[in-house]
C-alpha cells in the first residue's frame, strides 16, 4: 500500500494524465491499494472552510485497462492532509462534512502544543511530522505513546529525500528521534510523490527503512502491516456509531430475559462464592478479635 500520492497541495493541483499515470505506475510497481492525497493548510481552514472535495477517478476509465488482472484488484482511496496550528482549525476539520468523505484523515502539526493536543484528542488516522525540514520540538515517549495507543501511526516520507539532499539529512536524523520515542512501532512508509518518477516499489520502500533506523521487522510493520492498521482504523472511525446503554437490576427483568443471568455466570464460581458468603456471615457473628500485645524482654 501506498497511502500518499500527492494530487493537490493547497491551491497548485496535479492535471488528470499525470495522475492516471501516477496510480498506474503505482500498480505496475507492485501496490494494490493506493491513496490519492489531497493537502490543505490555515487558508482552506478558514472561517469560510473552502475544504475541497475527495478526487474521484474509476477503475471502469478506459485509461486503467492496464490494472485489469485476474490475480489482482487495484483499490483507490482518498486521503486529506490538513496543516493545523491550533485548536480552532481542529475544530472545523473534524465537523467539516467535506472532511468526512474521505477515506482517511491525516494531521500535519509544526507546534508542540498542537502536537500534544492531536495526541491526546482528535478522530483522525494518521501524524505527520516535517521530517525533511528541522523539528522546532523534540518527540517525548509519553506524547508518541498516547497517539499509537489511540490507534494513530506516525508517517516517514522518502519523496522529499529523493528530491533535495538537505532534506534526506533533516529526514535521517528526525526519524531517529522519532523512532526513539516509539521504537520503530507505529510508524507507516509512504512516498508523498508528486510525479510518478518518484515512486519506489514496496521492497525499496522497506530498505529505505533502514536508512531510517528501522529493523528488519518494523520496517516489514511500515510498509505492510501497518498501512493495513490505518486503512482498517479509518473505516472503524467513519463507519463507528455512538451508542446508549441502558442498565436494569436483575429484580426488574422479565420471565423471559432472566435466563441471560444464568447464561452469563461462569461455570465452576457458584460454590465459590456461597463458600465466601458463609465465611463471610460466620465472622461476622461476633466482635473481632482483640490483638494480644507482646511482652516486652526483662
Amino acid at each position: 500500500m501506498d497511502l500518499n500520492l500527492l494530487v493537490q497541495r493547497g491551491s497548485e493541483k496535479l492535471d488528470k494524465a499525470n495522475v492516471i499515470k501516477k496510480i498506474i505506475t503505482a500498480f505496475q510497481l507492485g501496490y494494490d491499494v493506493v491513496a490519492l492525497n489531497v493537502e490543505i493548510g490555515a487558508k482552506e481552514l478558514g472561517a469560510k472552510n473552502k475544504i475541497p472535495e475527495p478526487p474521484q477517478y474509476s477503475l471502469n476509465q478506459p485509461e486503467f485497462k492496464a490494472t485489469a488482472q485476474r490475480n489482482r484488484r487495484l483499490k483507490i482511496l482518498t486521503r486529506l492532509t490538513a496543516t493545523m496550528t491550533d485548536s480552532i482549525e481542529s475544530h472545523r476539520l473534524f465537523q467539516s462534512p467535506v472532511a468526512k468523505k474521505y477515506d482517511i484523515i491525516a494531521v500535519s502539526v509544526t507546534q508542540e502544543k498542537m502536537f500534544q493536543h492531536l495526541c491526546n484528542q482528535g478522530e483522525f488516522d494518521i501524524v505527520c511530522l516535517t521530517l525533511d525540514d528541522r523539528l522546532p520540538f523534540v518527540v517525548k515517549r509519553t506524547q508518541y505513546g498516547a497517539a499509537t495507543g489511540r490507534g494513530l501511526f506516525f508517517e516517514i516520507q522518502y519523496a522529499p529525500c529523493i528530491r533535495d539532499e538537505t532534506s534526506l539529512r533533516n529526514t535521517i536524523a528526525n526519524c531517529q528521534t522519532l523512532i526513539h520515542a516509539g521504537k520503530g512501532k507505529g510508524v507507516i512508509i509512504s512516498s508523498g510523490a508528486w510525479m510518478p518518477q518518484e515512486l519506489r516499489g514496496p521492497y525499496d520502500a522497506a530498505n529505505l527503512g533502514f536508512l531510517y533506523g528501522l529493523t528488519e521487522c518494523t520496517t516489514h510493520e511500515a510498509v505492510f502491516r501497518n498501512c493495513r492498521n490505518v486503512v482498517m482504523h479509518a473505516e472503524t472511525r467513519r463507519k463507528a456509531d455512538r451508542a446508549v446503554i441502558f442498565s436494569k437490576a436483575v429484580d426488574e427483568l422479565s420471565a423471559k430475559d432472566r435466563w441471560l443471568v444464568d447464561a452469563c455466570k461462569v461455570p465452576g464460581t457458584e460454590g465459590a462464592q456461597a463458600k465466601a458468603a458463609a465465611s463471610g456471615d460466620s465472622k461476622s457473628d461476633g466482635p473481632p478479635p482483640k490483638k494480644k500485645k507482646k511482652k516486652g524482654l526483662s
